[in-house]
Formats: structure tokens, sequence, C-alpha cells
């Protein structure tokens, strides 16, 4: 299995593409835009994404989706973040004047999932507290943690549906996956020892 990264859109969001390297097919996690990029990286790099796995709902991070849906690709996220599809408000996209094109959900998920895309295999984990539907994949040792933890800092909690306890819940959670290497929806990554002994979110109630 490869990984790449890819910043992508008007807040840079990090996508991170999964390629099974039998078959060329790809999973993305979060494809916030810029999405004739990544289909020329397709072709340079010789994958195709066929699923698209969606950490929450705000527009930073789904805004590109729609090409790969129109195209074939299985979406997933989470049924409590499903409404921000449509909903400018709840996905941000009308305060910041962008835009996103709807796509439909092949599995609405909740958190305890396991998927397989031929030798990738995901572990999906409920992580609440910046969108009540915020999710994180596990691979191998990998947490693909959205907005819920960043290097050195932790998502916002003043959008609709964000709660500042609720996520240090999700964060504490992430916590007990000693030895992975978290992947945030922003910046670089980061490793969760480093976060456990330093991250902010564990002064915050």
């Amino acid at each position: 299995m490869k990984l790449y990264k890819h910043t992508l859109g008007e807040l840079s969001v990090n996508c991170y593409v999964l390629v099974d390297e039998q078959s060329g097919d790809a999973v993305a996690i979060d494809i916030g835009g810029d999405e004739g990029f990544l289909l020329l990286e397709e072709l340079k790099k010789q994958f195709k994404i066929k699923a698209v796995l969606l950490t929450h709902c705000h527009f930073d991070h789904i805004g590109g989706v729609y090409k790969f849906y129109e195209r074939g690709a299985d979406v997933y996220m989470s049924s409590l973040d499903e409404k921000g599809i449509l909903d400018g408000s709840y996905n941000l996209s009308a305060v910041f004047g962008s835009e996103v094109k709807p796509f439909k959900l092949k599995t609405a998920l909740s958190g305890g999932e396991t998927l397989k895309f031929g030798e990738i295999e995901v572990e999906v984990i409920s992580t609440p507290g910046h969108t009540a539907g915020g999710l994180t994949y596990k691979v191998q040792d990998m947490l693909f943690c959205g907005d819920t933890l960043f290097a050195g800092s932790f998502g916002r909690v003043d959008f609709p549906s964000g709660d500042i306890s609720v996520l240090k819940k999700s964060a504490q959670k992430l916590f007990a996956y000693d030895g992975c290497t978290l992947y945030p929806g922003h910046g670089e990554k980061t490793t969760v020892e480093r976060e456990k002994s330093s991250n902010p979110i564990k002064y915050y109630d």
C-alpha cells in the first residue's frame, strides 16, 4: 500500500490517498477541492479513486467530492453529518461563500465499522466534537483524524454541533492508540505520544 498526501482547496485541507498497489484502486480521505489536480495525479501516479472517506462534512473537506462521486466512487461519512451535504449553513459553505455540489453516500457510518478496499482495511472510529459526526479512520498504525486533533492543537468547536467537552473525550479516545501516527485534516502529521503529553485539549472541560 502506498500513501500520498495532497493539500487541496482554499483552506489547505490534507487529502490522503491510499493506493492498493496490486490493483491500482485507491481510497481518498477528504477531498476539499482542486479535484482537477487530483484527477491529474491519478494519471501521473497510475491509480484510480474508487472510494472517498470523509472525516466530517465541512465544505473544505467535501468540496471536491462530487467529481469522483459522479464518476462512480463510493462515498462514506457519518450519518450525523450527512445533512451537511445539502445544508450550506451546517457545512459552512454559505458562511465562506463557497459551493458544495451534492452527492449521495454509499453508506452512512456511525463508528465501529470495518471497511475493506482490496488490501486496505479501515477501522472507523467515532470522534465527534468538531462536528457531531466526526470520524477517524485507522489504517494499520495510521489515524486519519480530520479536524479532531492537529499537531499541537485541535479543531474549532464554535461551528454548528461543535462541543469542547465531546471533543476532549474523542481526543482521549485517540490517545489510547499508542504507537500510532496522527494524520490531521490540516498541517503536519504528529504522534499519539506527542499529543497525549502536550496537546492543549487536555486543559479544557
